[in-house]
């Protein structure tokens, strides 16, 4: 696998910045312009150049508010994914300077240190490519949830902000209904822009790409416990001293109860529920609200010719989302229905299977000796059991 990401200006090629990642040269910009100079000609010519193919690879081109050029060169990744990151890394950009920066580019220099802080963000939307779902923002399972989103509209009603969410290990517990009326790549901007960050207290003014791409609003993440924090977005008001204050506060006396809620990482699953024997482990997706739960079976170990470590279970439901999936949805769909609501994939090492089931879809990975026929009954009722909990957010 191997990425080159580019952007220029759109007018004049001035290079803005060169990203790459796996296994590839750096570009020289001689190749940069061609590339650049290629796209050029075909505008003026009225015509539309999106993608070219290339043996292993592709080459993707898309023109962004009219000034700015954004080229991706893959190998190894689906086309989705390289747009995604594509469009992702544009909104990056939203969401460090404002879309009037990039609307009038005054002056290139300046406007290349403005972006600064927004390289850290690429670079975590490169890094995690392979692994990550930009539609959608990982959330974690916890018996806990409905209790702590009582407190947290409460907490949400004293701060005067109506965008709040508790992150157990990084991961959405629950989230103020303004959390989740946020446009996706709002929220997966500010998740991407936690993780780049060394630290988890955090008080930044960042530029929702869909909601206010004009207007700053303060993003406040505050520490409760070692892995529990509150996220918010605000106004200039109140300072982040006295929100610190206040948050510690308010949940002084519900800390147990974040603190069983954080027991359930790295299962991200609540521990009352037993997965079936023949699980390896499962993917979770609710597309209404945009997330999904990843988790592996501790429990099981696989069986078989060959053993499936944790981190390549979770690889595998990865690439069986990106490959079959996600895929197979976009082209067997009528408007709103998608008229294929099952993949199964079946290898001598492993199985997998995906239900799709209003707007949840499971996909489940399953050790090679389970019989094909018996998965869909044991996906049907794993989702059943995941979901139904009434004191799980989902």
């Amino acid at each position: 696998m191997s990425i080159h990401l580019l952007c220029l200006t759109s007018d004049g090629g001035v290079p803005i910045f060169s990203k790459k990642k796996g296994d590839c040269e750096n570009l020289p910009f001689s190749t940069i312009a061609s590339l650049n100079g290629v796209h050029m000609f075909c505008k003026s010519q009225s015509v539309d150049l999106s993608i070219t193919y290339l043996e292993d690879g592709m080459i993707v081109w898309k023109e962004y508010d009219g000034t700015l050029m954004m080229i991706g060169i893959a190998r190894g990744i689906p086309e989705k994914v390289l747009r995604s990151l594509m469009d992702y890394s544009y909104y990056a950009m939203v969401f460090c300077v404002g879309i009037a920066a990039i609307k009038k580019i005054k002056n290139i220099d300046r406007f290349k240190r403005e972006l600064k802080n927004c390289y850290a963000l690429i670079d975590q939307l490169m890094e995690v490519t392979e692994s990550d779902f930009f539609r959608f923002t990982e959330a974690v399972l916890c018996s806990e949830s409905m209790a702590m989103l009582v407190k947290l509209n409460e907490f949400s009603i004293q701060i005067g902000s109506p965008f709040c969410s508790i992150l157990v290990r990084q991961k959405i517990a629950c989230g103020t209904e303004g959390w989740w009326d946020l446009d996706i790549v709002d929220r997966k901007l500010l998740m991407v822009l936690l993780n780049a960050s060394s630290t988890i207290q955090q008080d930044v003014p960042v530029f929702l790409p869909k909601k206010s791409p004009g207007i700053a609003y303060r993003f406040i993440s505050i520490p409760i416990t070692q892995g529990v924090s509150i996220c918010a977005l605000c106004g200039a008001e109140p300072p982040y001293d006295k929100l610190q204050a206040l948050s510690q506060q308010f949940w002084m006396n519900e800390i147990d109860l974040l603190i069983t809620a954080e027991q359930n990482y790295p299962k991200n699953y609540p521990a009352t529920i037993e997965l079936d024997p023949s699980i390896l482990g499962f993917l979770l997706l609710n597309k209404e609200q945009s997330k999904y739960v990843l988790s592996r079976n501790v429990h099981q170990t696989s069986t078989g010719k060959r053993t499936l470590s944790g981190n390549h279970r979770l690889d595998i439901l990865r690439t069986f989302f990106h490959q079959s999936v996600d895929t197979m949805e976009d082209m067997f769909r009528e408007g709103e229905k998608v008229i294929n609501l099952e993949q199964y994939w079946c290898s001598d090492y492993h199985k997998c299977h995906a239900l799709l089931e209003d707007q949840n879809t499971l996909c489940v990975l399953y050790t090679s000796v389970i019989p094909t026929h018996i998965m869909r009954l044991i996906t049907q009722k794993t989702l059943n059991t995941l979901i139904s909990d009434k004191d799980v957010c989902w």
